[in-house]
């Protein structure tokens, strides 16, 4: 702040704990007391219950959302919708799902080719079937794209077999 910063974000995580442990909120709302410009809370916010308990428990005036929105794009709808009051809105079915992730390695395959749209593929499908039940079966298919064709293929399964 004495430096000239506008807002802070905090991230309730060490570098040494990096992606496992809890994020320790308890340190957001110390930044919070401590500052006087605005501070956003990151940790562990993966639902719009977690978006607004962090905003209630550390004061900040704002969240941040990270990993929690890979293969979900649609938890910020979600955490708005909390926010505002409104009804939360459900996620769209598995294969609306399966038909946003084509068009997202498609958008890269435009814009890096196929090589590099497909190796990216591999994540960010398994990340869209975080917490399908039987997804798993799915996963050597998936770490072994190569091609655009290997893609719709999956895919194609995916909204086949799981719902």
């Amino acid at each position: 702040e004495e430096a000239g910063a506008s807002a802070v974000a905090v991230h309730g995580r060490t570098r040494e704990q990096y992606y496992s442990g809890e994020a320790d909120w308890d340190i957001i709302r110390q930044v919070k007391e401590a500052v006087s410009v605005p501070v956003i809370g990151n940790g562990d916010v993966d639902s719009p219950e977690a978006a607004l308990h962090i905003l209630k428990y550390t004061g900040a005036d704002g969240v941040m959302v990270g990993r929690a929105a890979f293969g979900d794009p649609y938890l910020f709808a979600m955490i708005r919708a909390a926010l505002d009051g409104a009804p939360i809105p459900e996620r769209p079915p598995l294969a609306q799902r399966m038909d946003l992730a084509q068009r997202q390695i498609e958008m890269a395959l435009q814009d890096k080719g196929e090589h590099i749209a497909c190796l990216e593929a591999r994540k960010h499908l398994c990340w869209y079937l975080h917490g399908v039940p039987h997804a798993a079966y799915y996963k050597k298919d998936i770490s072994q794209v190569a091609t655009m064709e290997d893609v719709y293929r999956v895919i194609k399964l995916v909204k086949r077999d799981l719902r």
